[in-house]
């Protein structure tokens, strides 16, 4: 009897996520009568050419989690995408009434919830490391590359802001060759949490850099560990679709020149 009466009590509060207050009924329910938490697979809302998308992606796989690739309903920031995930960006993530956004957020779940096998390795320091590198990628690396998608079109290539932000990616993954250490990983022996990060922006980098009749310039250590990890179970299959859809998209868009 106590532990229905304190099961109810749970019923009668709600949670938020990403500023969406989300029944806890149903799940509740199935928590107090039953003993188990989940009552579906965890949907992974995405688009295949999205490197942050990819991001979460890859984390999935290397934790072996059942999930469900979705693309967002009505498209990216419609209402009805909004209606399930607030900030209408992708990836977005929906396990059981979960609601979360951000790949870094949402990685951060997944390390949390199923810790094994880890993303993040070692003691804090070389954990906020791991953490570090990541978000080195979210706002130092991988902007000089989102920057020029409107640049794609022929009419708006050469200008000196196209060629700006290439030396400003090679400029950002210079300083990045200085902060890693691959072992064969970033920083660790085994796959890591920033691992997670890289695989498709550096991708698209190559494609993208193609486009304006340039190259990155990757470091020796950088090139070292792309080798690896390009070819980990857990990456290839994602950065296969990856390709695949943004040489597509990219033909689209410069029609294909």
């Amino acid at each position: 009897m106590r532990r229905t009466e304190s099961c109810w009590r749970r019923l009668s509060r709600r949670r938020e996520f990403g500023g969406r207050f989300v029944s806890r009924t149903a799940m509740g329910l199935r928590q107090c009568f039953t003993g188990h938490g989940r009552t579906s697979m965890l949907i992974l809302y995405s688009l295949p050419f999205s490197n942050y998308s990819a991001k979460v992606a890859i984390a999935l796989n290397v934790k072996g989690i059942d999930h469900e690739k979705r693309p967002p309903p009505g498209g990216y920031s419609s209402p009805e995408y909004m209606s399930i995930v607030p900030s209408g960006t992708v990836p977005g993530m929906d396990d059981d009434g979960v609601i979360l956004s951000e790949s870094d957020v949402i990685n951060e779940y997944l390390e949390e919830k199923w810790p094994n096998p880890p993303l993040l390795h070692g003691d804090a320091e070389l954990r906020g490391k791991q953490r570090y590198l990541s978000r080195f990628h979210d706002f130092m690396v991988e902007p000089n590359l989102r920057a020029l998608f409107p640049h794609l079109v022929p009419a708006q290539r050469g200008s000196a802001f196209v060629n700006d932000k290439l030396d400003s990616f090679n400029h950002q993954v210079g300083r990045l060759e200085n902060f890693i250490d691959p072992k064969p990983y970033l920083l660790t022996e085994e796959f890591g949490f920033a691992d997670c990060a890289y695989p498709a922006t550096f991708l698209l980098a190559d494609l993208m850099f193609d486009v304006f009749g340039r190259k990155p310039e990757f470091g020796a250590k950088i090139s070292r560990w792309r080798e690896h990890v390009d070819v980990h179970p857990a990456v290839a299959p994602v950065l296969e679709i990856s390709e695949a859809t943004t040489r597509e998209w990219l033909d689209g868009v410069t029609g294909g020149s």
